[in-house]
């Protein structure tokens, strides 16, 4: 079976909300239940097919094209298949992820991978403000699953962030790791301002030092000889991602805090 393919057919002056453009949510529809499906538009319901050319019938396999940043809610709450989008993909792509894999050939906007719990996300391109944080009254940023940004990401990366992994090729935004409770958050570039910012627990792993410094808050804990990052970046061999091809290191400056709360949140720095 070829892929459920929706083209975009003009870019759309609303914002569409493509949440119901799931596996779980469109197994066992026809191409006929598929296309009267009814999407959020602005404050307008439309059908799919007045936005989308739509083709194939593989659900397991959905491909967005001429994507734009006006397509929001992309894999919300997926729990099986692949999306594929060709194009930039707006706000909350991949909220509430519970399995499977997403690629975006493109840009994504706010609240990417937002409360996200499960599955993979590749960006190629950037990742705007929020990626993988939670939503403004909220406690929980990701509990699970994979993120990789082969571009840079906005501000607030990781934001309350409880599990699971964030991999930066590019630069990082201001207040990375900020709140953040558990997890891991590589970069592979330049941190902006304020990283670690009222971090409890976790792991910000940088493969070069800051140019500003590193926040008072952080007590450091000296140099040292991790013999479990050989076995993390070990682990990482199986995403797709330039941290899976990086020369392996244990010797890393440590940094404890934000001591302005519990402290037991970590900075490494390759040295």
């Amino acid at each position: 079976m070829s892929a459920l393919t929706f083209t975009l057919k003009t870019s759309p002056a609303q914002r569409v909300d493509c949440s119901p453009l799931t596996a779980d949510k469109l197994a066992d529809k026809t191409a006929a239940e598929i296309a009267a499906i009814t999407l959020v538009v602005g404050n307008q319901k439309v059908r799919t097919d007045e936005i989308f050319d739509i083709q194939g019938e593989d659900v397991e396999n959905i491909h967005f094209a001429k994507a734009t940043d006006k397509l929001d809610h992309i894999g919300h709450a997926m729990a099986t298949g692949k999306i594929t989008v060709d194009g930039d993909a707006g706000a909350y792509l991949g909220q509430f992820m519970a399995a499977g894999d997403i690629v975006i050939n493109g840009n994504t906007g706010v609240y990417a991978a937002c409360e996200m719990k499960g599955g993979t996300i590749k960006i190629n391109g950037n990742a705007g403000d929020f990626l993988g944080g939670a939503r403004i009254g909220y406690k929980n940023g990701m509990t699970g699953g994979t993120v990789i940004v082969t571009g840079n990401t906005g501000a607030r990366t990781g934001d309350h962030m409880r599990r699971g992994y964030i991999f930066i090729e590019g630069n990082a935004g201001d207040y990375c790791g900020s709140r953040m409770v558990s997890g891991t958050i590589a970069v592979l570039g330049k941190v902006g301002k304020h990283f670690g910012y009222a971090m409890k627990r976790g792991t910000l792993l940088l493969t070069s030092a800051p140019e500003q410094g590193i926040s008072a808050n952080f007590n450091d804990c000296g140099s040292h000889t991790l013999a479990f990052l050989p076995l993390m970046f070990a682990s990482f061999k199986k995403f797709d991602t330039k941290f899976a091809e990086i020369e392996p290191f244990s010797r890393v400056q440590r940094y404890a805090g934000d001591v302005s709360g519990i402290g037991m949140g970590e900075i490494l720095i390759k040295i």
